[in-house]
């Protein structure tokens, strides 16, 4: 059974686990409010002939002012006559639909979209009239990734930038502290050691010859009272706990929540109770021990237990249940969704040659033969290893087939592709190769021998209203990177031991890892095999020119049966255990996969089984092999679920009888419930400090599961 459609995301880690974003935020910054709204109104109306007792809108703030060029940061607009129907731009770019949030007439919540580095203007159109913020919003030239960390420092970070000139013997500094251990991999990456420092939010400065450049409020130090991020902070537990209850959809208070310490929910106050409208509570009995175990449980809501930790404070989220139920009571509004655009790419491929104003032939191909054709194809990056490709009918909007073919009276340098593609700061690549045209479309074998890559293409939001707009064009790929290189894979086989299922098939996944512009896969290069020994990826380009900073990287995992999704781990056969491989910065080198994570072993209840009378699920991993850091245990039944969170050492989850608090749901009886149960490895990890952000997938470096069916 693949226990993966069982698995429930933990909120805001954007994650689903199969064998099993992060925007920053910053503080609220001054507004200009001494503009001159009136002037504003005055400039701004509309003279097409509207009502002109419709009021005009009148920006004239945003909080924060800055952020990362790749987007996702949340920013507030504060102004006046605003209406649900305003349309939001940064630097003329789009602002998706479904992250523009019309809060009051005062305010306007929205997600920004990726944009080139520096100022720009921030606009609002509505009802045919627009108000604009001159200079209002600031793209930062580098972000800090991760941007939180421990106050001890000495936490390796990456520095991503974009157009910016990153070169051996630069500095950077934390508060002005110098970050050690300095590595520039190219001009947009670098990465070095944080200082100690007290907990709250930092500028980053780097000098890099005669460039220096400065980013506020770049990184939190994480013990704070705050627990940016949710999870737990503040250090050791001293009389007393706080807990935030968060909603995970809208990061709003959840008030009301049930709040408990211990495994038995009929504790009194103050080992019990509800949050207020801020939706915290802090719990204080005469005495209270580390470690603790806490619940949050709410109606219409999730519930959650962090298991067995020190720490002063609980940030916990739960994620609202979209039920009928819910909505006719109130409790969750069924609002319709606003929609999510895609962006669009249009350019050329460009191969070298004597032609300097016309296309040039594929001279770095082999010529086809009876039966095949030049072809290439074009994609742009993936956010993570983690995401899968657009599948089925949508596959064919995401990339774009180029044939060496050029239509009469064409005018340009190379040949035309266009293709729509997820907004953000991506990379777009082209594969190109021979392909066989004859049989059906299994047989039709495509094997590319050159590739191209165009680095820091900012895709914004296309409305199809006006499909114009927003369209990135002139987008010229290289296609000059030979697909010559070879990286030899050392495996260690994953041991057998006797009792539960085991895996049997070991596969591994190539990858481009272009850092803040995602990763290109590669899924014609995968390999798999019944054994351990030696495996080769053949085909990946040298990372120079356009990938001079590029890095590999390598999902190797062993499975119970064959791996039908070559490139994320949602579809791999559970129990299996994997390797994250990264930073490897040749693709000559041989790798060592080795290291693997024990799987969970239920103990009880055995798969299909009843869950026990004390409501235990009881587990082992071999000790042999490498220990979890952290522990993610879903049960999931139809319309709900329940996940612990637990420090890598326990082998027991208790789920307290949620049935004697008023208006909480308790685990159904006489229903089946899908559980699952996965073990992630994370470098650095502290589980007294762990915030969500932090344990995003995108910091794994391992992970091992099972999952199964069973009854209550």
């Amino acid at each position: 059974m693949s226990w993966q459609r069982f698995a429930r995301v933990v909120p805001v880690l954007v994650f689903a686990v199969g064998c099993g974003s992060d925007g920053a935020s910053f503080p609220a910054q001054g507004i200009d409010a001494g503009r001159d709204a009136a002037g504003d109104a005055r400039s701004d109306a509309s003279a097409d002939g509207r009502d002109s007792s419709t009021p005009a809108p009148v920006l004239v703030g945003a909080v924060p002012d800055h952020g990362s060029f790749l987007g996702g940061t949340e920013v507030t607009l504060r102004g006046s006559n605003f209406t649900e129907d305003a349309q939001v731009y940064f630097g003329g770019l789009l602002v998706q639909p479904r992250f523009t949030r019309f809060v009051d007439r005062n305010r306007i919540v929205v997600t920004t979209p990726s944009g080139r580095p520096g100022v720009v203007d921030v606009e609002i159109r509505q009802n045919g009239r627009a108000t604009v913020l001159p200079q209002g919003y600031r793209y930062d030239a580098f972000y800090v990734d991760p941007a939180l960390g421990p106050t001890t420092g000495n936490a390796r970070v990456q520095l991503h930038g974009l157009g910016t000139p990153f070169a051996d013997g630069m500095t950077v500094t934390f508060d002005g502290m110098p970050c050690t251990g300095v590595r520039v991999t190219g001009p947009e990456l670098a990465s070095c050691l944080t200082p100690a420092h007290p907990d709250g939010r930092v500028s980053v400065t780097i000098v890099s010859g005669s460039s220096t450049l400065t980013v506020p409020d770049a990184y939190q130090y994480a013990d704070s009272a705050d627990s940016v991020g949710g999870g737990l902070s503040g250090g050791r537990i001293q009389g007393s706990l706080t807990v935030t209850v968060l909603n995970a959809m809208s990061g709003g208070p959840v008030p009301g929540a049930a709040v408990f310490l211990g495994t038995d929910p009929s504790v009194t106050p103050p080992g019990a109770g509800r949050t207020g409208d801020t939706g915290q509570v802090t719990l204080s009995p005469e005495t209270i021990t580390p470690p603790v175990t806490v619940t949050a449980s709410a109606r219409c809501f999730t519930t959650t237990t962090i298991q067995s930790f020190d720490a002063r404070n609980a940030t916990i989220y739960l994620t609202p249940l979209m039920t009928e139920e819910c909505a006719s009571s109130g409790m969750q509004p069924m609002s319709t969704q606003r929609p999510v655009y895609p962006g669009r790419v249009q350019g050329e491929l460009i191969w070298s040659g004597p032609n300097e104003f016309a296309p040039n032939p594929w001279r770095n191909v082999p010529a086809p033969r009876a039966g095949e054709r030049h072809v290439a194809y074009v994609y742009a990056t993936r956010p993570d290893i983690f995401t899968p490709d657009y599948t089925g009918t949508n596959a064919a909007r995401f990339q774009s087939r180029v044939l060496e073919v050029v239509p009469e009276d064409y005018g340009g340098r190379g040949y035309a592709f266009d293709l729509l593609v997820r907004p953000g700061a991506i990379a777009v690549y082209a594969l190109a190769g021979v392909e066989r045209t004859t049989g059906d479309a299994t047989q039709r074998r495509f094997v590319p021998y050159v590739m191209g890559v165009a680095r820091g293409v900012l895709a914004s939001p296309v409305n199809p209203t006006t499909p114009t707009e927003g369209v990135v064009t002139n987008v010229a790929i290289n296609m000059d990177i030979s697909l010559d290189h070879e990286t030899p894979l050392d495996v260690t086989a994953y041991p057998l031991p006797s009792g539960q299922t085991q895996p049997n098939i070991f596969h591994a996944s190539a990858f481009i890892d272009l850092g803040g512009e995602g990763v290109i896969p590669r899924p014609d290069l995968s390999v798999t095999g019944t054994r351990a020994g030696a495996y080769v990826f053949s085909g990946l380009p040298g990372f120079t020119g356009a990938l001079a900073d590029a890095t590999l990287k390598i999902h190797a995992r062993y499975a119970s049966g064959t791996v039908t999704g070559p490139q994320t781990f949602q579809d791999t056969p559970a129990p299996c255990s994997a390797l994250i491989l990264g930073g490897i910065t040749s693709p000559d080198e041989t790798v060592a996969v080795r290291g693997w994570m024990g799987i969970p072993d239920l103990m009880s209840p055995t798969a299909g089984g009843a869950l026990p009378a004390d409501r235990t699920v009881r587990f082992s991993v071999d000790p042999a092999l490498a220990a979890p850091d952290l522990l993610i245990l879903t049960l999931q039944w139809e319309g709900s679920s329940w996940q612990h969170l637990a420090a890598g050492a326990e082998r027991a989850i208790r789920y307290p009888d949620l049935s004697t608090l008023m208006g909480l749901s308790d685990l159904p009886t006489g229903d089946i419930l899908g559980l699952s149960l996965v073990g992630v490895r994370i470098p650095g990890f502290d589980f007294n400090r762990f915030t969500y952000a932090t344990i995003n997938q995108a910091y794994w470096s391992a992970y091992a599961g099972r999952g199964t069916y069973v009854t209550r």
